[in-house]
C-alpha cells in the first residue's frame, strides 16, 4: 500500500480561520489573564501588559516573515502549510498588536503623565506609528474587499515592504535591548535569535534561487 502523506497541515482545524481560533482564543486567554496578576491601577502594570501583549504577537511575525522562504530551504508539507496559511498567520500577529495597541491608548488615556516623563520616545513613536498605519492597511487588504482597491503591483508593493518594515521594526526592538539595556531576559534572546534566524531563511532563500538561475 502507499505511504499516506502528512495528514495534520490538511486538518481543518489547522488551516485558515480554524488555525486563527486556535491561536489567538488562547492568546487572549493568557491576556485576560495576565491582567488579573498586574495592577492596572498603575502605569507599571500598564506598561507590564504592553509588553507582554508585545511577545505574544512576535513569534507570528517571524513564521509569516519566513514561511515563502521555507518553502524553497526546506521544501515539504509542513513548509507549504506555512506558506498556505500566512495570511492567517498575520492575522494573529495583528491581533496580539491589537492587544498592545489598546494598552498603549489606556496608558495615554489614564497614564498620560507617566507616558510623557517616562515611557515616551520620539524614536519609538516614529517606528510605531508608521508601523500600526502599515499593519493595518496590510489587515484590510489581505480581504478581498480591500484587496480591490489596490492594483496589484500596489498590493505586492504594501504587503512585500510592509512585511520588512515591521519585521525591522520588532527585531531592531530586541537588538536595542540586548545591546544597550541591563534588564535582559531569556526571552529577548529567543525572540532576537528567532528574528535573525528569519531573515536569514529570506537569505538562504534569495541565494538558492540565484544559484538556480544561474545554473539554467
Amino acid at each position: 500500500m502507499p505511504t499516506e502523506r502528512l495528514s495534520i497541515p490538511r486538518s481543518k482545524l489547522l488551516n485558515s480561520w480554524g488555525l486563527f481560533a486556535l491561536i489567538v482564543i488562547p492568546m487572549c486567554i493568557a491576556a485576560v489573564i495576565a491582567m488579573t496578576r498586574v495592577d492596572l491601577s498603575s502605569p507599571l502594570g500598564v506598561s507590564a501588559m504592553i509588553q507582554f501583549s508585545v511577545r505574544l504577537a512576535v513569534p507570528w511575525l517571524f513564521v509569516a516573515f519566513a514561511a515563502s522562504s521555507l518553502v524553497v530551504v526546506l521544501p515539504g508539507d509542513l513548509s507549504r502549510w506555512l506558506l498556505r496559511n500566512r495570511r492567517i498567520i498575520g492575522f494573529c500577529f495583528a491581533a496580539g498588536m491589537a492587544w498592545q495597541l489598546f494598552f498603549i491608548l489606556w496608558m495615554v488615556t489614564g497614564f498620560w503623565d507617566y507616558y510623557i516623563e517616562e515611557a515616551y520616545s520620539y524614536f519609538d513613536l516614529a517606528e510605531q506609528v508608521p508601523g500600526y498605519l502599515i499593519l493595518i492597511a496590510m489587515t484590510i487588504t489581505s480581504f478581498r474587499f480591500g484587496r480591490s482597491k489596490l492594483s496589484a503591483r500596489q498590493w505586492k508593493n504594501l504587503h512585500k515592504g510592509g512585511i520588512y518594515f515591521l519585521w525591522g521594526v520588532v527585531w531592531s526592538t530586541y537588538w536595542f535591548e540586548l545591546f544597550y539595556y541591563e534588564d535582559i531576559q531569556v526571552i529577548d534572546h529567543a525572540y532576537y535569535w528567532a528574528g535573525f534566524a528569519a531573515w536569514g531563511a529570506r537569505m538562504l532563500a534569495w541565494s538558492k534561487k540565484r544559484a538556480l538561475q544561474a545554473a539554467t
